[in-house]
């Protein structure tokens, strides 16, 4: 191999090398934004489910109220 031949191998190697780094950063990234939305999700999913009580709960009382 020649000195100019190896320079590219460097230099292509070097390339792969920032690839693969920047790839599993952008999938660190990925993960924690996968975190994040889980835990909205969680927030939403319950603050959903208080509302849906409260609802039934105020419709159960308009029943009794219009029951008596």
């Amino acid at each position: 191999m020649d000195l100019q031949s190896k320079i590219v191998g460097l230099a292509l190697a070097a390339l792969i090398a920032l690839v693969g780094w920047n790839l599993k950063e952008s999938v660190f990234k990925l993960q924690q934004g996968q975190v994040v939305l889980s835990q909205q999700m969680k927030k939403n999913t319950n603050f959903i489910k208080k509302q849906v009580k409260k609802l039934t709960s105020k419709k159960k009382k308009k029943k009794k109220l219009n029951v008596q």
